[in-house]
Formats: C-alpha cells, sequence, structure tokens
C-alpha cells in the first residue's frame, strides 16, 4: 500500500485559468527629452505609434486594444487609427500626469478578467512573437516582463564626480512589453495609489505586493525612442 501523498505546496504566484488578452499601449506622453511628440514620429513611412500596434494587431491571441493618447491628441490619434486600419481597437483614452495615471486610465476600460500587455509606444520594434511568449509565460507566473543583462560598467555618480563602481552582476535593463493578469495589476495599482507611491515601472508596483516577475530575454534591437539619435538607430534597424 502506497503512502498518502503530500499536497503539491502553495505557489506564491496568481495563476489564472485561460482568458482572453489584451494590449495596452501607452503613447500619451509629450516627449519632452525627444522635443516633441515623439509617438508621431516617422519610421519607414508610419508613425511610430502604429509600428508598435501592428505587432499587436498580428497576434491572435490579442482579442482587443486600448491605446492611451496625450489628452489634447484624442482626434488626431483616432484618425490615425482609423486611416492605418487598425482593427482591433477598443479605445482610445486621454493620458494623465504620470505614466501610472495612464496605466490606470486604460485599465478602466478593459474587461475585468484576462490578461494585458501593456507597451510603451515608444518601443516600435516589437514583433508579435514577443507577445505570444510573453502570455504563455504570465499565465504561468502572473506577470513576466522581457529585459536583457546589463553589460555595460555601472558607476555611482555625484554631479560630475564618479563615486564607485556598481556590481552588474544582478542587475536587469527591463523593456515592455510587461504582461499581467489584470485582477493583478488593478489590485497593484489601488496598492500603490492608497500608499502615495510614485514608480515608472508596472513590474515594481506586483513586486510590492510579492508576486516576482518573470524576465524573459528581450532583443536589444527593441529599443526606446528617447532622443533623435535613437530615431537613427531604429531607421537603420527597419
Amino acid at each position: 500500500m502506497h503512502p498518502p501523498t503530500k499536497p503539491a505546496p502553495a505557489s506564491p504566484y496568481p495563476r489564472v485559468a485561460f482568458a482572453p488578452c489584451y494590449g495596452l499601449v501607452l503613447a500619451g506622453g509629450q516627449g519632452q527629452r525627444y522635443g516633441g511628440y515623439k509617438q508621431f514620429a516617422q519610421l519607414a513611412g508610419r508613425p511610430i505609434l502604429i509600428h508598435s500596434i501592428r505587432a499587436f494587431e498580428r497576434c491572435r491571441q490579442i482579442m482587443g486594444l486600448v491605446v492611451v493618447a496625450p489628452p489634447r491628441r484624442l482626434a488626431v490619434v483616432r484618425h490615425m487609427l482609423s486611416i492605418h486600419r487598425v482593427r482591433r481597437l477598443l479605445d482610445v483614452v486621454a493620458g494623465g500626469g504620470t505614466r501610472a495615471d495612464s496605466v490606470r486610465a486604460g485599465l478602466s476600460v478593459l474587461p475585468e478578467q484576462g490578461f494585458v500587455a501593456v507597451h510603451d509606444a515608444a518601443r516600435p520594434l516589437i514583433h508579435a512573437g514577443m507577445l505570444v511568449r510573453g502570455f504563455r509565460l504570465c499565465r504561468k507566473r502572473g506577470a513576466a516582463t522581457f529585459g536583457y543583462p546589463v553589460t555595460d560598467t555601472l558607476k555611482r555618480i555625484s554631479g560630475r564626480n564618479v563615486l564607485a563602481t556598481v556590481d552588474r552582476r544582478d542587475l536587469l535593463a527591463v523593456q515592455t512589453p510587461q504582461f499581467f493578469s489584470l485582477d493583478l495589476l488593478r489590485r497593484a495599482h489601488a496598492a500603490a495609489r492608497r500608499a502615495r507611491l510614485q514608480v515608472n515601472d508596472d513590474c515594481e508596483l506586483v513586486e510590492r505586493l510579492g508576486v516576482h516577475p518573470i524576465w524573459i530575454p528581450g532583443p536589444r534591437t527593441n529599443i526606446k525612442l528617447t532622443t533623435p539619435d535613437d530615431l537613427i538607430v531604429m531607421q537603420a534597424l527597419t
């Protein structure tokens, strides 16, 4: 007679049954460092925003897409998406004063259940395969992000003075898209709002709930448009 089997230990990560997947593309910034609305900059004959959205349009798992736009450019963005025949658009909503405000605005029009890929429109070189892989891992862990290990030597500074070298062995340069169960991401944002926390990364919010996102090796070509020099690099990669 076999001894009774012990139950498997409870996982610290939230597991969600099969549910639909959505996209949340953040294009609400004013591009102060770029010198204007960088999400409208032209790359290979199309706006940066459209390049980002194309990956979501080509991913069969995506049931719908929400775009967060600058409050004064809502009509411009809606017209742009219409011209480029974006088919899976659920809504275009106005961004807020912070990135977290913009994410919450997007979440407010998404369904209660499912998964979401949060992506910065200023990273236009993603592809549908990245979304497929991210959602697959997110279903197992509740949260996932693309990134790559830091390879540059890092220094801690004060003004123009170099103070010390930072150990880079356990450091990751994080990218978007980032993937979450909708319930988890909403709980994380609600907790951050109650605590009046200001962060620039959604993964940090779920980390504060005790959830450790799994990281996915991301392509180094998934760069973010921050300065005009970045656009030159992107043009060379397209």
